[in-house]
């Protein structure tokens, strides 16, 4: 993880028919000091309302049991309900796995910083003192050592499979690129493998682009599945368009991999990284596989080209939603998880107390302002301005109370 890791605390009461009057559906009231407590990061909060009012104001609505929304229009902070913090446990950010899918094609071996040449093809490896597989292989390397990045798992693969040179079924197979140079695990362990592997690449052949995508995302999807509490994504890195293999073997067929990755059960988005001049049709594939919330990161092979390059490595790490997705802890014996009777307060590194709304069905989370649970409900994951409130504050702590009524915040 990144090394300012928030502390998140899941507080809660899980309950079988507890929380007094105030159970599934009904309104939840109690005596409160008239007046403000405004503000917070998402701007989802306002004041408390005053004596036997129920929680009121804008944007806000009361939740069923099953999360669909009803009752009383509101908005506040929140203060811990004494009927809803019987039990509490501490939970921890979900293990985030990146599968790198990087480029040995041909041109990495182009000069950098280009010149007026323009280099499409293979000028040999070591024609120049810098190529591009040489900018990429030290951002990877710092990567790999960077503290922040010590608390994720990292795998690894390289197309063409060996290094290319010869077109053949393997190298046009995603079967092929569905098995990796060094599998994924805790940096902790592969970061040595993974330097070797880095280091024993020669750059040489065409770009399989749709084949290479394709088998990277079945191996993300297979180790996914097998890992269900980890979020996992691939990052594709490559220098080029599409070459070789078939007439399928484009953009618009790689984009829709992507795409159907993304939407797939596990879901898995793709993060792309552009080296090298004229590579905004990537932005097809980066689109596809995040439903819209991300762009390429291109990167020019000037003279800056390494710093950008470490640079969109970390916007990548980031992206990922690293310190926005956390894990709902297990109920306690002979208690039930009931979706509509939950409330998450972020406390930040200040110690002021504000609600986060979750967000109304069918919200795109990237674009969100509060919180939704994961598809399979294990997972709290905060979303869009929430989700960088959270991630900007190095001290903050989140809480989530179970057994009270959940705040939904009106659509948009």
């Amino acid at each position: 993880m990144q090394a300012r890791i928030l502390t998140p605390i899941l507080v809660g009461l899980l309950i079988s028919a507890a929380c007094g009057s105030n159970g599934a559906g009904s309104k939840v009231t109690r005596d409160g000091a008239a007046g403000g407590d405004m503000g917070n990061a998402t701007g989802n909060t306002a004041g408390r309302t005053g004596s036997n009012s129920g929680i009121s104001g804008p944007g806000l609505v009361i939740g069923d049991p099953e999360g669909a929304g009803s009752g009383t229009a509101g908005g506040g902070a929140l203060d811990s309900d004494a009927a809803c913090a019987a039990t509490s446990a501490d939970s921890q950010p979900v293990q985030v796995d990146l599968f790198f899918e990087i480029d040995i094609t041909g041109s990495m071996n182009c000069k950098v910083p280009q010149d007026d040449t323009s280099c499409e093809m293979d000028p040999g490896v070591g024609t120049y003192p810098v190529s591009r597989y040489d900018v990429v292989k030290s951002a990877l390397k710092s990567f790999i050592t960077d503290p922040a990045n010590a608390g994720l798992g990292v795998g690894i693969g390289f197309f063409p499979s060996g290094g290319g040179g010869r077109r053949n079924n393997a190298e046009c197979s995603a079967a092929t690129y569905a098995t990796p140079n060094v599998e994924i695990g805790p940096l902790a362990t592969t970061s040595s493998t993974l330097t070797a592997a880095i280091d024993a690449q020669q750059p040489k052949g065409s770009t399989p682009t749709v084949p290479s995508l394709q088998g990277a995302l079945q191996h993300a999807s297979a180790w996914a599945a097998a890992h269900p509490t980890h979020r996992v994504a691939v990052v594709y890195a490559t220098d080029g368009e599409p070459t070789g293999c078939s007439a399928q073997n484009t953009v618009v067929n790689a984009a829709t991999i992507a795409g159907m990755a993304f939407v797939g059960t596990p879901s898995i988005p793709t993060y792309v990284l552009g080296v090298g001049p004229n590579l905004t049709s990537l932005n097809q594939i980066a689109a596809a596989g995040s439903n819209n919330a991300a762009m390429a990161f291109l990167v020019d092979v000037n003279a800056d080209a390494a710093m950008e390059l470490s640079k969109a490595l970390a916007a990548i790490r980031t992206t990922v939603a690293l310190g926005c997705t956390y894990t709902i802890p297990p109920s306690p014996a002979g208690q039930t998880f009931q979706p509509g009777l939950v409330r998450v307060e972020y406390t930040d590194s200040k110690g002021r107390v504000t609600s986060v709304l979750q967000d109304p069905p069918m919200t795109d989370c990237a674009k969100g302002q509060g919180w939704q649970y994961s598809p399979d409900m294990t997972q709290i994951n905060l979303c869009g301005s929430q989700c960088d409130a959270v991630k900007a504050d190095s001290g903050g702590k989140l809480k989530v109370q179970f057994g009270c009524a959940t705040l939904v915040a009106s659509p948009r």
